[in-house]
């Protein structure tokens, strides 16, 4: 999350508001200025102003086609990212069976403890645990590098130490992934100024048009604003990996650390 954003930390339900509110203004100032043109006889041909609107509206459509492909596609992203993660720390808890008896022991505990730390709710962890959670996950894998390293200074087999380092590696990397995607890869905000200023220029021209072609109802400008802001809701809540509605579903990190854990139980039962 970049807390410098407005758009990226506003409340869903308050940037839906304020989408409202843009649409109804707009709208409503479009309509009166049009209806001012009409009555001094100063108000331009009603086929100009429609092509006008037209391209605005055209313009607004690609804008939101755009903005919204960028958010689902970072959507599916964090999914993909997420599965990535729990296969390459499942295989790395495998392939510790290839260290030394002692550094399996290490390896598989830290491992355990990390998908531990990884299993979180976006939607209900604070953001001081989530920082926590984020900086215990970096100290676990200098912990397990150091384990290799301690291998390398012992002359261990350096192709079964290969056979646990490169799913390490993936670890790590995974985790940078996700910290980036999911955090702080979002829509930047000329993106989103530009978005409200066509929707603002978008309304104006319907709502003049219908101001000179003496049309328009209320529920007509409602319904017009609902459905704007709905669209912009769903977008902004595309965009967001720890609000809303649509979250990616952590039930696999859950899953894979509740297996580790039952794991890391039955190896010391077995030891004692």
């Amino acid at each position: 999350m970049n807390l410098s954003d407005p758009f990226s930390t506003l409340h869903l339900g308050g940037l839906y508001l304020l989408s409202i509110l843009l649409v109804i203004a707009t709208l409503g100032f479009g309509f009166f200025l049009g209806r001012r043109a009409r009555r001094k006889g100063r108000a331009p041909r009603d086929t100009s102003v429609g092509s006008a609107v037209a391209a605005t509206l055209g313009l607004l459509a690609f804008m939101l086609a755009f903005t919204f492909n960028m958010t689902a596609e970072r959507f599916a992203q964090r999914k993909a990212l997420l599965l990535e993660e729990v296969n390459t720390i499942a295989t790395a808890y495998l392939r510790a069976d290839f260290l030394s008896k002692s550094g399996e022991r290490q390896a598989r505990a830290l491992l355990a403890e990390y998908a531990a730390a990884r299993d979180f709710n976006p939607l209900l962890i604070e953001l001081p645990e989530y920082l926590r959670s984020i900086e215990r996950s970096t100290q676990i894998h200098e912990e397990l590098w150091d384990i290799v390293s301690v291998h390398v200074d012992e002359g261990f087999d350096p192709e079964k130490l290969k056979a646990f380092y490169e799913p390490l590696n993936g670890v790590i990397d995974y985790h940078t992934r996700r910290v980036e995607v999911g955090g702080r890869y979002q829509i930047p905000p000329p993106i989103w100024m530009a978005l409200y200023a066509i929707t603002g220029l978008s309304m104006f021209g319907i709502g003049f048009q219908l101001g000179v072609a003496r049309g328009g109802s209320p529920q007509v400008a409602l319904a017009l604003a609902l459905s704007f802001s709905l669209v912009i809701l769903l977008i902004a809540d595309l965009d967001r990996a720890g609000e809303g509605f649509l979250t990616v579903d952590n039930s696999a990190m859950a899953e894979l650390s509740a297996s580790l854990q039952q794991r890391q139980l039955e190896a010391k039962k077995s030891q004692e």
